[in-house]
């Protein structure tokens, strides 16, 4: 199965009462995903590429620093509306072919960057995977932005 990272969008008030209530990630989170009609934030294990991209390209985004860790037991990290936003706006103004130009599947190979596939796969499907799922980021960043949501992201 895999490390895997996923963003789910919520309100400031949902937000609020995960960090106070931890425990309550759950039904919120599950809430959402019933009835999603927007963005998916699941951006499976691309987590380590992308990661490794950014600091690359230094573009200002860190998917575990940025967010405030609330429950290191079940990985929960918290995204206000405000780090959301800001997110968003440099995801926007960093096109996939500029990250592109730090895909060294050798490097990250060598330095461990999960999931170690980068030389297996080649260029071509690593970093295709890479841009389904930064896609997918810049999405859901976008739409969570543009209605001043906050977000939770899981690692597990």
């Amino acid at each position: 199965m895999g490390m895997v990272v996923s963003f789910t969008r919520v309100t400031s008030a949902e937000l609020a009462r995960i960090k106070a209530a931890p425990h309550d990630a759950t039904d919120i989170i599950d809430a959402r995903e019933r009835t999603r009609k927007e963005p998916s934030g699941y951006i499976d294990k691309a987590w380590g590429g992308l990661e490794y991209l950014f600091e690359h390209a230094r573009i200002g985004v860190d998917l575990f620093a940025d967010g405030e860790l609330i429950d290191e037991d079940r990985m929960l990290y918290a995204w206000t509306a405000g780090l959301v936003s800001a997110t968003a706006e440099q995801l926007r103004a960093t096109p996939f072919t500029e990250l592109a130009e730090h895909f060294d599947a050798e490097d990250m190979d060598d330095s461990d960057v999960y999931p170690t596939i980068w030389v297996r796969d080649g260029d071509d499907l690593g970093l295709g995977y890479l841009r389904l799922h930064y896609t997918e980021l810049t999405r859901f960043f976008e739409y969570a932005a543009k209605s001043r949501s906050a977000a939770i992201m899981t690692f597990g």
